[in-house]
């Protein structure tokens, strides 16, 4: 017998969680039957848990940690946060934290909602995993230029042509470089309407999927031929440690300026900020101090990742809490 009920109660209890949880009766059902009120029969319900007249059991999938999605998502002021268990190899990690990112997608998508959808492996893998969701009639739209030199999964009309093809929706191709010679032929592409009306459509959408780029000399933007390797040095020299769309950010979450900022073909983080759902995707073991970056920069609602990086970016804001404990 459950401590701290006689046999009555528990009797009690065990009739009324049999009704619920065995026989699927509403609480309405359960009040009738015993002649209680319908709060009454939810207190019972509460008090089966709380004794343990009622133990729920969970089979949780092997390498799911609730509980270190819950904590992610309330250190950083997250809406969701999905962790993809670990994985041995580079490419089922990255499959991993795609199939959850797509499934996550397929979930969110309304009837109609437009995506703003960034570039990068991370996305690519998202695309790969995409099925059919139960939402129609949605648009995905570029968020930044693409590059020539970089494989076609990766580049963002290729990433959003693929989810709309997968939902029977709508693309809209950006057809501009990533970076472009300087900040005059920027703003002078962006006048035009085949640019500039595929940027507004991008900047007023309901939600946008970003990847995380690193610094490494083999981040996407040195592999695309955007940036040479000396000004992915220059930046990390400035303390660059990651990028969304081609701005990037120190591991504070400030943006960095350089040269090559006002060349960007790519929703700025002012317009990020400004759509209502920004989702992030990252895996791989050069990003937890760009994942961090990008989570205290504040443009993030939700974040898949994969655990190693999750836990690496935990401890770094942990540790950074210390340090300033000490200091004062």
């Amino acid at each position: 017998m459950p401590v701290g009920l006689n046999p009555d109660e528990h009797e009690l209890l065990a009739r009324i969680a049999h009704r619920s949880y065995v026989d699927a009766r509403t609480q309405e059902q359960i009040a009738e039957e015993f002649a209680l009120s319908r709060p009454k029969v939810g207190r019972l319900l509460e008090r089966a848990r709380a004794t343990g007249v009622v133990d729920i059991h969970i089979d949780t999938p092997r390498g799911l940690d609730l509980g270190l999605e819950d904590r992610l998502a309330e250190v950083f002021g997250l809406r969701h946060a999905i962790v993809a268990p670990a994985a041995a190899e580079p490419a089922e990690q990255r499959a991993l934290v795609g199939r959850s990112a797509a499934r996550y997608l397929e979930r969110r998508l309304a009837d109609g909602q437009r995506v703003a959808v960034g570039h990068g492996r991370d996305l690519a893998a998202l695309a790969a995993a995409f099925r059919e969701p139960t939402a129609t009639g949605c648009v995905f739209v570029s968020a930044m230029g693409g590059s020539p030199s970089v494989d076609a999964p990766t580049n963002p009309n290729e990433i959003a042509r693929v989810l709309a093809d997968a939902a029977d929706g709508t693309a809209h191709s950006l057809y501009a470089p990533a970076y472009v010679a300087d900040g005059q032929v920027r703003d002078q592409l962006r006048r035009q309407d085949a640019v500039g009306g595929v940027f507004d459509l991008a900047a007023t959408a309901a939600l946008a999927l970003v990847g995380i780029g690193g610094t490494d000399d083999e981040c996407t933007m040195v592999r695309s031929g955007c940036l040479s390797a000396a000004e992915i040095a220059r930046l990390r020299a400035r303390g660059a440690v990651g990028d969304v769309l081609g701005t990037y950010l120190d591991a504070a979450g400030a943006a960095i300026t350089a040269p090559h900022s006002e060349r960007v073909m790519g929703l700025s983080l002012t317009e990020l900020r400004n759509i209502p759902a920004v989702v992030a995707v990252a895996c791989g073991p050069e990003k937890p101090l760009a994942i961090l970056g990008v989570l205290r920069a504040g443009i993030v609602d939700a974040l898949v990742v994969d655990e190693p990086n999750a836990r690496a970016v935990l401890n770094l804001q942990s540790g950074a809490r210390a340090d300033r404990a000490q200091e004062s």
